[in-house]
């Protein structure tokens, strides 16, 4: 079992810190991993904000939101025993509301909802209602083993003794007649789901099957209350708690959960099972048993899809203080809500990397040094050490707040086998501009060196300040385009290349079909509050390729992103063309399924050119 492939650890510096970083290293290496989750079951994962390690996630099958969170590490001999609490909070309009206790049912229908769900973990309210479960992750301390474990009732069951009635319009209206079920919701099925999607993220990560299965169920207990809010527990006929536990490695987990189950009342049924073929039916096709074998998805040619198999290189910079770190942050949560991660490799100048601590994802850091400057040849190190070990959707460079990012921009022409260069983005603080410029070259060069300016605390200069800042940028960096943000929350959508929109039709089959003969391209207004427009050109036939050439030589500084799909006369391919702030990439096409060609233009400010050059590409008829 390849336990230190996920978690290089000292086991007993702190039990508390290792059993939350093992689950931490689990689930965000198969978020790297785009097939592997996808096929796995994730649909998207978020680190909560509260204080306690907490996460929500959407996995395959569920229409609302599962929530995971730390609670206590277990007092087990021989092993460090992470306790987990598993929440489910249903879609509001999701069946499985009609389950739920009346409380937490009219909480799903409160504006605030969503909100809590994010930091649930804090709000004891939100465990109590929508809790379906415990999960159990323990590593034996020799390392060589690792165990999961899920308990749930068959179903969280409370009974309203002597009804429930409120009033409603002048009269009582009963909601729960007296002896009625209050709460009646399947726990165990529901908890089982998501035990599914995490089982299968650890054999893919420790590379290989379960070596031991076990499934017991005990007698099962329901609560009920009277109207005088006395509140009891009772036997309940035909509810059960179940356990579904696994074992990876060299381990003792049978001891292991006689440890952890020794009070349980007499059980109802206990097998076992060392392999898949010999499990129970209902446990024997899921993907935890044969998940390792998905090690070639790693390798999954996206090129093969029509992508372009290089992820986009992003270098941000800006001087001390200016927020790049805030904006990292908005930057990352945009992403993993859309199941899309990014890789951060990090520079401090100094001995020992900050910045890299206090954000929470996988981060490859160069300290000692300037990786724009004296570091160099470690950068494409970092890269290859990423990319062999995950397929990150986006890979950012944040250098130090004191590095010249002008002397790294020569050397991308040695990543290009490696990554796409993407965009240098600098962040700019509005309010001490002119502080940082006082300090010398550095903060001008990496203005000059910005394809993207993003003038940060906006929020802290009046309109006038602000021009002042904006005309003071235009004076050392003309061309790129100019952004505002608060606290470094801008949505990066609107300016950098975090989807893979270039290999989609750009509409869909409804808005095609009202598509009017003779209609060449498709303007629309676009996050207009930014000052962007969009512009969509969809082309009938193949293009001169000397004609798009020097057009796109041509593109003038309002344009600062193009992308689409191309056919040239002179060819016999589909070429995926991709352009950022005045650099642009043809690369060849391979997905055959598509159809459509187009061309789509992301600008700011000043439209008048477009018309020129949509009339300049748009195909001549024949004859």
């Amino acid at each position: 079992m390849k336990l230190d492939h996920v978690l290089r650890a000292n086991f007993h510096r702190s039990p508390d810190a290792t059993a939350q970083e093992l689950l931490r290293a689990i689930l965000i290496r198969t978020q790297f991993l785009p097939t592997v989750r996808h096929v796995i079951g994730w649909r998207g994962l978020k680190q909560s904000s509260a204080e306690t390690e907490g996460w929500t996630a959407k996995v395959k099958g569920f229409a609302g939101v599962f929530g995971l969170h730390f609670l206590r590490v277990e007092p087990v001999a021989g092993w460090i025993a992470g306790r987990f609490g598993l929440c489910y909070f249903p879609d509001a309009e999701e069946p499985l509301v009609e389950h739920l206790s009346l409380q937490a049912a009219a909480s799903t229908q409160n504006e605030n909802y969503h909100r809590s769900i994010r930091d649930f973990p804090q709000d004891p309210r939100m465990t109590t209602y929508f809790e379906v479960g415990r999960l159990l992750l323990a590593v034996a301390n020799h390392g060589r083993a690792l165990a999961l474990a899920m308990r749930a009732v068959s179903r969280r069951r409370t009974v309203a003794r002597d009804g429930v009635s409120l009033p409603r319009d002048g009269r009582m209206v009963q909601l729960v007649a007296p002896g009625g079920f209050d709460e009646d919701f399947p726990a165990f099925e529901t908890a089982l789901g998501f035990f599914d999607v995490l089982a299968a993220s650890v054999t893919f990560n420790v590379e290989e099957a379960p070596r031991r299965l076990i499934e017991r169920r005990s007698p099962a207990v329901q609560r009920v209350y009277d109207r005088s809010g006395n509140v009891s527990l009772e036997d309940a006929p035909g509810l059960w708690n179940g356990l579904v536990a696994l074992g990876y490695g060299d381990g003792r987990f049978d001891a292991l959960w006689s440890a952890l189950d020794g009070k349980e009342r007499g059980l109802v049924s206990d097998v076992g099972a060392d392999c898949a073929d010999a499990a129970p039916l209902e446990y024997r096709d899921r993907l935890w048993w044969r998940a390792h074998r998905l090690e070639d998805s790693r390798g999954v040619d996206r090129k093969s899809l029509g992508m372009d198999d290089r992820p986009p290189f992003i270098i941000l910079t800006g001087f001390l203080g200016a927020g790049k770190t805030s904006f990292l942050r908005h930057f990352i949560e945009y992403q993993t809500q859309r199941s899309r991660f990014v890789a951060v490799i990090q520079n401090e100048i100094g001995e020992v990397g900050l910045d890299g601590k206090l954000l929470d994802y996988t981060v490859t850091e160069i300290d000692e040094g300037c990786v724009c400057c004296s570091l160099a040849g470690n950068l494409k190190r970092a890269l290859r050490g990423i990319l062999e070990r995950f397929s990150p959707d986006t890979i950012i460079l944040e250098t130090s707040g004191l590095a010249n990012p002008l002397n790294l921009l020569d050397e991308t022409a040695e990543l290009e086998e490696l990554v796409r260069f993407d965009s240098t983005v600098t962040i700019v603080d509005a309010a001490n501009l002119d502080a940082a410029l006082a300090h010398g070259p550095i903060a001008v060069d990496q203005i000059r060196a910005a394809d993207i300016v993003v003038l940060n605390k906006r929020d802290s200069v009046d309109a006038s300040r602000l021009e002042a800042v904006r005309g003071r940028v235009r004076e050392i960096n003309r061309r790129a385009p100019l952004f505002c943000a608060v606290q470094g929350d801008l949505n990066p959508a609107w300016i950098l290349d975090t989807d893979d929109s270039a290999t989609v039709a750009p509409r869909s089959e409804e808005a095609r079909s009202r598509h009017q003969p003779g209609e060449n391209f498709h303007t629309h207004p676009a996050h207009a509050e930014a000052g962007l427009w969009s512009k969509t050109l969809r082309l009938s036939r193949a293009l001169d390729r000397k004609t798009f050439l020097q057009t796109v030589n041509a593109f003038p500084s309002s344009i600062f992103r193009a992308k689409g799909l191309i056919d040239f006369s002179d060819g016999d391919t589909t070429t995926l063309f991709q352009y950022v702030c005045g650099r642009f990439d043809l690369s060849e096409f391979r997905n055959r399924g598509v159809r459509e060609r187009f061309l789509t233009f992301i600008g700011t400010g000043d439209e008048s050119g477009i018309a020129e050059i949509l009339e300049t590409l748009s195909p001549a008829p024949p004859g």
